[in-house]
C-alpha cells in the first residue's frame, strides 16, 4: 500500500525507504506499523482498511491574538490599581519616594510564588465582601461588589446553553483580576463570550502539543501595553455622611418607612438595617449613610414632625427634600461595579421622587437601576446561590422593585421599558417574612413558620399581576410598525390577545393567598390593606387591557364589550378602595393612580349616556367620582401631586356639578 511517505518505487532503482511514525488511524492506538515490513499495521490488516500517512506529524502552535485581550485586561487591572495605591501611600507618607522603595525591593521578591499570591488574595475574600475579617462576629451589611457566583455546575439549565460558558469566562477573569468579587455580566451576544469561545478551542488544541512545544510556549514575553489605556480610578463608595436626623426623630422616620413602604415593596431586612444603625456604620460607610438618609427621606413624607421640613420654610411638600438633595447630588458615578447599596439607593429616589411635584423624574432613575441590576448579573437565577443568604436576597428584592417600577412607568407614561420578562430568569422574593431570615436555636433559616402568613407574599402576587400589565403595554399598546413587523394587525388578533389577558388576569385572582383576598371584615389591618392595594389594582389592569378599544375614534367590535368592563371594574375599584377609607381613614397612597383612572372611566361613561340621552347610571356614576375625588384629596399629605394631577380633567367637569347627572 502506498503511503506519502515513501519514495516511487515503480523505477528500477527503487529504494524502499523505512516509515517513523504510525498511520493517521493508529497514531492514537500505539501502533506496530513502523516496525512491519509493508508498514501496514496489524490492526488496519485485521480491520482490512487502508493505512495511509497524510495527517501532519506535529501541530502547529495557534497565534496568540486571543492572549492579547485578556494580557490587556490584566495590566490594565494592575496598573490601575497600583496608580490608587500610590496615591494611597504618598496620603500617608508625603515625604516617601515610592519609585526608589520599589526598586530597591524588587530584586528580593522576584522570585516569590504565584500561588502564595493566590493563596492571599483567596484569603481576603471575605474580607473584602464583608469590610470585616471573616471571624467577626457582629452582625454587618453585605457591601459586596456582586452577588456570589454558584461553585458548581451540576444544576445548570441544559436548556441555556450559555449558563457554563459565562461562567468559564467569570473563572477565567477572577483568577487575572486582583479583585476577583468584582463581576460584569454578559450574556450570549457579547463579545467577551464569543472570545473565551475561541479561547477556549485554542487551549483545546494545546493540550495535545508535546512537552517540549508548550515548554518554549511559556516563555514568550508578554507584549507591551500603552500605559495611556491604563483606567481610571474610581471610587467604591461615596463619602461617609456627616450629617443625620436626631435621634429620636431618626427612629420615627425608619418605622414610618418599613410601616407605610416596606410592608408593600420589601427593600430592606429591617432587623439587619437596624442592627447596623446601632453599630453606628453609617457613620464610616458612605454607601450605608445614603441609604439611610433616603429611608429618613421616605417616612418624612408621612411625619407631621415640623423638623422634616426645609429650614425657614413651613411648606409640606418640602417634607424629607433635604436628606434626598443630599444624597441625589453624590450619587453622580456610574463607572464602579454596583452593590447592593447602590441598588438599594435607586429604589428610594424612586419612591421619594413619586411623591413630589416632578414624579416624571424618577424614570431616569429606574432606567439607570435596572441596568445596574443587569450589569451584576441580578436578572439570572445563575447569580444567586442554592442556598439563599441575606445579600443575594435583599439584591433580588431591590432588582424585582425597580422592574416592576419600570414597568408601571412605562404603562403611566406610554414608554418603552428598559427590561422585559423574557429577559430575566430569576425567581421571585422569598415568602418569608425578615425576622425568620436568620436561624436561632437551631430551626433553619429562611423558613416562614408553619400556619403563619406572610407579609411578603403581598410583593409576589404583584410581581405577577405587573407581568400582564407589562404583555399588555407590549401587545395592545404597541405602535403599528411591531404589530405588522410580527405580522399582527388584524382586528382578529386584538380579540385574540385581549382574551388571553383576560384569562391571565381571571387565573391570577385564583393564586392570590387566602390572607390577601379581599375580605372586609378582615381583622388584620395589613393585610386588609394589602389586600385592598391588590384589588384596586386589578381592576386597574383590566382597566389598561381594555383602555384602547373604548374611544369613539376606532370602529372596533372591542368597543362596546369594553366599555362595559371598564365601567364596571371602575366601579368596583371605587367601592373597595372606599371600604378601606372608612375602615382605616386612609385610602392609602398607593391607590391614588387606580382612583384617578377610576374616576376618568366613570366620567366617560357619564358623558356618553349624556350624549345619547340616557340618564340610567350618571347619579351612581357621579357619586363615585365625587367618592374618588374625597379619597384622592385624603392623600394630598403623603403624596403632593394627589391634589393636583386630577383637578384640570374633574374639577373643571361640569357633570361632576350636576348632582342629577344632566
Amino acid at each position: 500500500m502506498s503511503s506519502p511517505d515513501r519514495e516511487d518505487d515503480t523505477g528500477p532503482s527503487a529504494k524502499k525507504r523505512k516509515v517513523q511514525r504510525a498511520c493517521d488511524y493508529c497514531r492514537r492506538k500505539k501502533s506496530d506499523g513502523p516496525q512491519r515490513a509493508d508498514n501496514r499495521c496489524s490492526k488496519c490488516t485485521s480491520r482490512r482498511t487502508d493505512c495511509t500517512y497524510v495527517e501532519p506529524l506535529y501541530v502547529r502552535r495557534s497565534a496568540p491574538e486571543f492572549d492579547i485581550f485578556l494580557i490587556l485586561f490584566y495590566v490594565d487591572k494592575v496598573e490601575g490599581r497600583m496608580q490608587r495605591l500610590e496615591q494611597l501611600l504618598k496620603k500617608l507618607s508625603p515625604g516617601i519616594d515610592i519609585t526608589k522603595e520599589l526598586d530597591s525591593t524588587l530584586s528580593d521578591n522576584e522570585g516569590g510564588s504565584s500561588a502564595s499570591v493566590g493563596a492571599s488574595t483567596r484569603s481576603d475574600t471575605s474580607t473584602l465582601r464583608t469590610g470585616k475579617p471573616s471571624t467577626s462576629t457582629t452582625l454587618s451589611p453585605p457591601i459586596a461588589a456582586s452577588p456570589s457566583i454558584p461553585a458548581v455546575l451540576d444544576d445548570l439549565d441544559p436548556s441555556d446553553d450559555e449558563s457554563e460558558l459565562q461562567k468559564n469566562i467569570v473563572d477565567g477573569f477572577n483568577r487575572l483580576s486582583i479583585d476577583p468579587v468584582t463581576y460584569r455580566y454578559h450574556g450570549k451576544s457579547s463579545g467577551l463570550v464569543f472570545v473565551r469561545a475561541a479561547k477556549h478551542l485554542k487551549d483545546q488544541i494545546e493540550a495535545d502539543m508535546t512537552t517540549t512545544t508548550k515548554a518554549q510556549s511559556t516563555e514568550e514575553p508578554p507584549r507591551s501595553v500603552n500605559k495611556q489605556y491604563a483606567p481610571i480610578p474610581v471610587e467604591d463608595a461615596p463619602p461617609p455622611f456627616t450629617e443625620f436626623p436626631p435621634e429620636d426623630l431618626l427612629g420615627d422616620l425608619m418605622n414610618l418607612y418599613f410601616r407605610e413602604m416596606n410592608d408593600y415593596m420589601p427593600l430592606l431586612h429591617e432587623p439587619t438595617f437596624k442592627q447596623c444603625i446601632k453599630n453606628g456604620l453609617q457613620h464610616h460607610h458612605g454607601a450605608f449613610g445614603g441609604t439611610l438618609l433616603l429611608v429618613c427621606a421616605c417616612g418624612a413624607r408621612f411625619s407631621d414632625d415640623p423638623r422634616v421640613l426645609l429650614e425657614g420654610t413651613h411648606n409640606t411638600e418640602s417634607a424629607g427634600w433635604k436628606w434626598f438633595e443630599t444624597v441625589e447630588r453624590v450619587y453622580k458615578s456610574y463607572m464602579a461595579p454596583a452593590t447592593v447599596y447602590d441598588l438599594q439607593v435607586r429604589v428610594l429616589l424612586v419612591l421619594y421622587l413619586q411623591g413630589t411635584t416632578v414624579p416624571h423624574t424618577s424614570w431616569t432613575h429606574i432606567g439607570i437601576g435596572v441596568r445596574m441590576g443587569v450589569d451584576i448579573g441580578a436578572h439570572r437565577k445563575k447569580m444567586y446561590g442554592a442556598i439563599p443568604t441575606i445579600e443575594e436576597e435583599m439584591i433580588r428584592r431591590a432588582f424585582w422593585i425597580l422592574v416592576v417600577l419600570d414597568w408601571g412607568s412605562a404603562y403611566s407614561m406610554g414608554r418603552p421599558a428598559s427590561i422585559h420578562d423574557e429577559d430575566m430568569d430569576l425567581g421571585l422574593p422569598l415568602e418569608c417574612d425578615d425576622e425568620y431570615w436568620i436561624s436561632s436555636g437551631g430551626e433553619r433559616a429562611f423558613q416562614q413558620p408553619h400556619g403563619r402568613p406572610s407579609k411578603n407574599c403581598f410583593f409576589t402576587s404583584y410581581i405577577r399581576l405587573c407581568q400582564i400589565l407589562a404583555f399588555a403595554v407590549r401587545t395592545v399598546y404597541s405602535i403599528n410598525k411591531s404589530k405588522s413587523a410580527l405580522g399582527h394587525g388584524d382586528q382578529q388578533w386584538e380579540q385574540r390577545i385581549v382574551a388571553d389577558l383576560d384569562s391571565a388576569l381571571n387565573r391570577w385572582v385564583d393564586t392570590v393567598p387566602g390572607h390577601l383576598r379581599w375580605d372586609p371584615d378582615r381583622e388584620d389591618t395589613l393585610f386588609l390593606k394589602q389586600s385592598a392595594v391588590l384589588l384596586s389594582h386589578y381592576y386597574q389592569f383590566q382597566i389598561a387591557v381594555h383602555r384602547p378599544f373604548i374611544s369613539t375614534r376606532r370602529g372596533s367590535p372591542l368597543s362596546f364589550p369594553s366599555l362595559i368592563i371598564c365601567t364596571n371594574a371602575a366601579r368596583s375599584g371605587v367601592r373597595v378602595v372606599s371600604h378601606l377609607y372608612q375602615r382605616t381613614g386612609d385610602p392609602s397612597y398607593k391607590n391614588l393612580s387606580s382612583l384617578f383612572m377610576c374616576a376618568v372611566v366613570l366620567l366617560l361613561s357619564v358623558w356618553g349616556e349624556r350624549k345619547s340621552g340616557r340618564t340610567v347610571n350618571a347619579a351612581q356614576d357621579v357619586a363615585y367620582v365625587k367618592k374618588c375625588l374625597e379619597m384622592i384629596r385624603a392623600c394630598h399629605r403623603k403624596c403632593v401631586t394627589a391634589a393636583s394631577f386630577p383637578s384640570r380633567l374633574i374639577f373643571n367637569a361640569p357633570i361632576v356639578q350636576d348632582g342629577d347627572g344632566r
